[in-house]
């Protein structure tokens, strides 16, 4: 029990690339809030927000400098844990804070302009169909490509390459999830169904490639066996990780978009039924 504790605690490590990152997004994100509701802006990100943006970053920085980097070249399931919290569980959070606004209102107008332009491509041309496919074909060919054997083991001798994986599923989370959220109110966006089904497409493209991992006879990856486990019972743990945690994200949006579906039928309905009634009298 020491030693996990220890393990736990003393695991930390700081990385300049990922804190000057997180640090400098942070800051940029602020200083776009400030300016906003400095002008009385009805963009100016909430609390609620604001807490969004800084548990992603939080969780990303977790994910790269704790422990779980340690053990995640030990452990395929741990490896897979890391995967997760960068692809899945950190994006959606960072693209409910409305991050990309905001951060441009906090640049000069180059940098403003570059900045745009996930949200725009992805809300002022929601409707096109097109943008919302290549996020999802960016998003399920990353996280396949990644885990081709040859390159996964590279992954664990190479430290560049492993960062090289990590900042690649970030932006693919980013792209897909700004695709599949509503940016905010007023946007033109995908409709309820639209987003359900990117959604939808990029959880099945998981489970697939969970479905691969799990009902493999050989262990796919250069994993020796640790802590007590065979490598292919750890390859096993890997791909439960992937199918049942990994599900949690989609499953969530997936409920608050049927939610939102019932509730926008439930305002209709209400409003024909007014109508109705204020024709007849």
């Amino acid at each position: 029990m020491i030693d996990v504790l220890r393990a736990i605690f003393e695991g930390w490590f700081a990385e300049p690339v990922p804190l000057i990152a997180a640090a400098a997004a942070v800051v940029l994100y602020q200083r776009g809030a400030h300016r906003l509701d400095a002008r009385g802006s009805d963009r100016t990100p909430t609390t609620a927000q604001k807490t969004s943006l800084a548990v992603g970053v939080g969780i990303i920085l977790v994910a790269l400098l704790s422990p779980i980097d340690v053990y995640a070249l030990q452990l395929q399931w741990v490896h897979m844990t890391q995967h997760v919290l960068v692809l899945l569980v950190a994006p959606p959070l960072i693209v409910l804070a409305r991050p990309w606004d905001t951060a441009a209102a906090g640049c000069g107008p180059r940098l403003r302009k570059a900045l745009a332009v996930p949200a725009r491509v992805l809300s002022t041309h929601g409707r096109n169909v097109v943008a919302a496919t290549s996020a999802v074909v960016l998003f399920v060919g990353v996280m396949w490509t990644w885990h081709i054997p040859a390159l996964y083991d590279l992954t664990l001798r190479n430290d560049a390459v492993h960062n090289l994986e990590h900042t690649t599923f970030l932006t693919v989370g980013l792209l897909f999830w700004t695709a599949a959220l509503p940016l905010r109110a007023g946007a033109q966006c995908l409709g309820m169904i639209g987003r359900a089904v990117v959604v939808l497409s990029g959880m099945i493209g998981s489970w697939l490639l969970a479905v691969y991992i799990g009902y493999a006879t050989v262990v796919l990856y250069a994993y020796s066996g640790s802590g007590g486990m065979s490598a292919l019972t750890d390859q096993q743990f890997a791909s439960g990780v992937m199918w049942v945690p990994a599900s949690g994200p989609f499953l969530v949006v997936l409920i608050v978009l049927i939610a939102n579906w019932f509730e926008a039928d439930a305002r209709a309905a209400a409003t024909e039924l007014r109508q109705r009634s204020e024709a007849g009298a």
